[in-house]
């Protein structure tokens, strides 16, 4: 056995000794990175770029031209999330099968909104004939554009028919309270204002005609809304004004509209299998995962608002 290792020790310093030292090298390179050119900051051998600075701004919707103290606070931000990134992985986070699932749930997220964005790039501009009915087929987000006031419980959907059946008959707000105080039912109670913008031109007559005599039930998806209607405001939207706010809708109409396309085609060629008491909900909306259409802007938005067309556009 001496004479094996005496033969083979000059081999392993030859073969393992440069191996570390150049690992060795490798980390001292790492730790000594400077911060220059498109490198903004190095933490811990690991380069933060103008790229992911710029990203950061973008995030809180700010630009790379924002003054060199916002861009410092920016930077911190991402300095300190991959600090407490690394933390998390020196606790094994990171292998756990919860950030497993998540992790892949926010890829497949990031690529269909970057997918929408890409889609959004290629729709070419409306013709002004394109804007003109865009805002005809829309009054709710133009010359009839109206701020909803509304009293709202919400609550997840129960699963005892009876509890939607008694919400028929009530004419207030406290009738609605009663009847889900009765049925064991937890809800929300709260104030808040729809903008006609954001609604589907159905919804929307449907809060006309009503108006403020009697609550009205909106379900969006497992979440129940009942809301009753306080006060309304006209906020028309006319003129030259409307243009840009309807070419920007036709934009994210005809996106919607190529997303619904492609996924009708992804699951033509799909294989889908499902165990066995699962299945595509019967009646369901095929779009389920397309990204919402960005609402209008107004002072809160209530729940009704899941329920807002595709082809409403953003005043």
């Amino acid at each position: 056995m001496d004479t094996i290792n005496k033969r083979f020790r000059p081999l392993w310093r030859t073969i393992i000794g440069p191996f570390f030292f150049s690992a060795s090298m490798l980390t001292l390179a790492a730790c000594d990175r400077e911060p220059e050119g498109q490198v903004v900051a190095v933490v811990n051998g690991d380069e933060v770029t103008v790229q992911e600075l710029n990203g950061e701004l973008a995030g809180v919707g700010a630009t790379d031209g924002e003054d060199q103290g916002s861009r410092n606070a920016a930077l911190d931000r991402v300095v300190e999330r991959r600090l407490l990134a690394d933390v998390a992985r020196d606790q094994d986070i990171e292998s756990s099968p919860e950030y497993i699932l998540r992790a892949k749930k926010l890829q497949e997220t990031l690529l269909v909104q970057m997918l929408n964005e890409k889609l959004a790039r290629e729709v070419k501009d409306p013709s002004p004939q394109d804007v003109d009915r865009m805002i005809s087929e829309n009054p709710q987000a133009f010359r009839n554009r109206t701020l909803f006031a509304l009293d709202q419980v919400v609550f997840q959907d129960p699963e005892r028919e009876d509890v939607m059946a008694s919400l028929g008959p009530t004419k207030t707000m406290d009738e609605v309270v009663a009847v889900l105080n009765r049925a064991g039912v937890k809800f929300q109670r709260g104030n808040a204002t729809v903008d006609s913008a954001t609604l589907p031109a159905n919804m929307f007559a449907q809060f006309r005609q009503i108006g403020t005599s009697e609550p009205m039930i909106i379900p969006a998806g497992n979440r129940i809304t009942v809301a009753k209607i306080i006060a309304t405001r006209p906020m028309p939207l006319t003129g030259n004004a409307a243009r840009p706010i309807a070419s920007t809708g036709f934009t994210r109409r005809e996106t919607q509209k190529r997303l619904r396309e492609l996924l009708a085609a992804a699951r033509q060629e799909a294989e889908i299998k499902y165990q066995s008491g699962y299945s595509k909900p019967e009646g369901a909306a095929s779009a389920n995962s397309l990204p919402a259409p960005a609402p209008a802007a107004s002072p809160s938005r209530a729940p009704a608002e899941a329920a807002m067309s595709a082809n409403a556009p953003e005043p």
